[in-house]
C-alpha cells in the first residue's frame, strides 16, 4: 500500500489556521484531521496543562518537554498509523510550531539542539510532505483575535516582541525545509484558501 501524505498547517496566532482547515474538510472529507498539541487522549491532558495551566504555571523547560511528549504520542498513535494505511493526514501545527514558539518565541536557542534531536526521532517514520505556513504580522493576528473575543492561552499571551520572534522562527524554518511553503495570510479567507487548495492538490497529483 502506498504511504499517505502528511500535511501540516502552521503559522502564528490569528493567522487563520482553523478557518483554512475547516475549508479543507469540505473539499477533502476523506483526510484525517488532527492537531498538535491535543490530538490524542493524552495530548488533550497535556494541552490543558501547558496552554491553560491546569496544574499551575510551568517552568519553560517543563513546557518544552511536555510539548515534545505530546508530539511523540501523536506521531505514534495518530500520524504514523494513518500514513501507513495510505491516508492523508492534515495536522493543525507540528514540530515547526515547537521550534517557533519554544526556541524562538521563548528565546531559548540553547534548546534547539535538543529539540532537533527529539524531532528527528519522533517524526522519523512520518516526515512532513507539505508544510503550509500562514504568515501574518503579529499585531494583525492580535487584532483579529481580540475582534473575535478570543480568550488568550499561555502562548497567545506572549508579548508582540515575542510573537515577532515566533514569526521569524517560522520563516527561518521554512527556508530550511524543502516541504514548506509560506502563504501570505494578510488577505481574504478565499484568497488564502485558493493558494492552500492548490498546494494540497499539487501534492496529491504527484502521488497519482
Amino acid at each position: 500500500m502506498q504511504r499517505g501524505k502528511f500535511i501540516v498547517i502552521e503559522g502564528g496566532d490569528g493567522a487563520g489556521k482553523d478557518t483554512q482547515i475547516e475549508l479543507l474538510k469540505k473539499d477533502f472529507p476523506d483526510f484525517v484531521y488532527t492537531r498538535e498539541p491535543g490530538g490524542t487522549p493524552l495530548g488533550k491532558v497535556l494541552r490543558e496543562m501547558v496552554l491553560h495551566e491546569s496544574y499551575g504555571a510551568l517552568p519553560l523547560l517543563t513546557e518544552a518537554f511536555l510539548f515534545l511528549a505530546d508530539r511523540a504520542q501523536h506521531a505514534a498513535e495518530v500520524v504514523t498509523p494513518a500514513l501507513a494505511a495510505g491516508k492523508t493526514v492534515v495536522a493543525n501545527r507540528s514540530w515547526i510550531s515547537m521550534v517557533a514558539y519554544q526556541v524562538y518565541g521563548r528565546d531559548h536557542h540553547d534548546l534547539k539542539e535538543v529539540v532537533d534531536a527529539a524531532v528527528a526521532r519522533i517524526y522519523g517514520e512520518c516526515p512532513i510532505d507539505l508544510a503550509l505556513i500562514l504568515d501574518l504580522a503579529p499585531e494583525v493576528g492580535v487584532a483579529r483575535q481580540r475582534a473575535e473575543g478570543k480568550k488568550f492561552d499561555v502562548m497567545e499571551n506572549m508579548s508582540l516582541e515575542a510573537r515577532e520572534r515566533v514569526r521569524n522562527g517560522f520563516l527561518k524554518t521554512a527556508r530550511s525545509l524543502p516541504a514548506a511553503q509560506v502563504i501570505n495570510a494578510n488577505r481574504s479567507i478565499d484568497e488564502v484558501y485558493k493558494e492552500v487548495k492548490i498546494a494540497v492538490s499539487e501534492l496529491l497529483e504527484k502521488t497519482l
